[in-house]
C-alpha cells in the first residue's frame, strides 16, 4: 500500500513531467481507440469512459503544491492529452480530421477540470469536507463499475478488467488520500456500500444487444432495394436485412446486433458491385463509416 500511496502526494509532478504524462496518456488512448482487436474490451474503455481519467486527475491534484496549481495542471493535462487522442487517429481514419467532431464534449470536461482541480485540492486538508468532496467521485466511479459489471455478467469476459479496476480504485482512494483514521474508515465504508449497491444493480440490469435501423435508401449516397444483398463480414456480430417501410415509403437496412466490436457491412447490388462500410458496434449505439 505504501508504493501505491506514493502516487497520491509522493511524486514530483513538475510541468515537464506533467506534459510528458499528458502526451503518453493521449497517444496510448488514441492507439487503443484504433486497434480493432481491443474494441469491446477493457483496453478500449480508456477511450470511451472516465475511470482512468479520474485516477489521473486525482494523481495530479494530490501531487500539486496548491489549489491554484492543481487547477492549472489538471487543465493543461487534459488540454494536451484529449486532442492527442484524436490527432493520433487522423492518419489512420477514413474521416481524417473530421474525427475531431467527437472532441467538443471532452473540451467541456477539460474546462470543468479547473474548478474540479481547485476544489479537489481541499481533500489534502484532512477535514470532513474532504470526504464530502470525494464522495461524488466515488459515486461517479461506482456508476462506471455498475455498467462494466453488468456487461461482464452478460458478455463475459468483456469489460471484466475495467470492473475490477473500478473496485480497486474505490478502495484505494479513501485509504490513500487521507491520513486521518476516521476519514479513512468512513470513506472505506462509503466505497464498500457503493460497491455492494452497484453490484446488486448490475445483477438486475443484464445487458442485451439490440435491433436497429442502420440506414435508409438514399442516405450516405447509397441507393438500395430488396434486389440487393446485404451482410456483415463477421456473422458473429449479428445479421442485417433490407425491408420496405410503408410509413417512410422507402427501403430500410435493419440489423439485429449481437455483440460490440468492429466489422464490415457489405451492400452487394444485382450486378455484383459492392459497397463496404465499417460498422462499429457499441453496447447501445453504432457508428457507420464509408470505406
Amino acid at each position: 500500500m505504501g508504493k501505491i500511496k506514493r502516487l497520491f502526494g509522493g511524486l514530483n509532478m513538475n510541468w515537464k513531467r506533467l506534459a510528458a504524462f499528458a502526451i503518453i496518456s493521449g497517444v496510448y488512448t488514441g492507439i487503443m481507440a484504433m486497434l480493432p482487436w481491443v474494441r469491446g474490451t477493457s483496453f478500449h474503455d480508456i477511450a470511451m469512459s472516465f475511470e482512468w481519467w479520474v485516477l489521473f486527475g486525482i494523481m495530479i491534484i494530490t501531487n500539486s503544491a496548491s489549489a491554484k496549481e492543481a487547477a492549472q495542471k489538471c487543465f493543461v493535462f487534459f488540454l494536451i492529452s484529449q486532442p492527442l487522442v484524436y490527432l493520433v487517429q487522423v492518419p489512420f481514419s477514413p474521416e481524417g480530421f473530421r474525427i475531431f467532431r467527437f472532441y467538443p464534449g471532452w473540451f467541456v470536461w477539460t474546462l470543468l477540470t479547473v474548478p474540479m482541480g481547485y476544489i479537489g485540492y481541499q481533500m489534502k486538508k484532512e477535514r470532513w469536507w474532504g470526504l464530502l468532496i470525494l464522495t461524488p467521485v466515488l459515486l461517479f466511479v461506482g456508476f462506471h463499475y455498475e455498467s462494466f459489471l453488468s456487461t461482464a455478467i452478460s458478455f463475459l469476459p468483456h469489460h471484466i478488467l475495467s470492473a475490477v479496476f473500478c473496485i480497486i480504485t474505490l478502495i484505494i482512494y479513501p485509504l490513500c488520500l487521507f491520513e486521518n483514521r476516521k476519514l479513512k474508515r468512513v470513506g472505506l465504508m462509503i466505497s464498500v456500500a457503493i460497491i455492494l449497491l452497484m453490484s446488486m444493480l448490475a445483477m438486475a440490469d443484464q445487458k442485451e444487444f439490440y435491433s436497429t435501423s442502420l440506414m435508409a435508401s438514399g442516405s450516405n449516397g447509397i441507393e438500395f432495394d430488396d434486389s440487393c444483398r446485404v451482410y456483415l463480414a463477421d456473422e458473429e456480430y449479428g445479421s442485417v436485412r433490407i425491408e420496405y417501410d410503408e410509413q417512410l415509403d422507402t427501403y430500410m437496412m435493419n440489423a439485429d446486433l449481437d455483440r460490440d466490436g468492429e466489422t464490415e457491412l457489405v451492400i452487394e447490388s444485382p450486378d455484383g458491385t459492392k459497397t463496404v462500410f465499417k460498422l462499429i458496434v457499441e453496447n447501445s449505439s453504432y457508428d457507420l463509416i464509408a470505406q
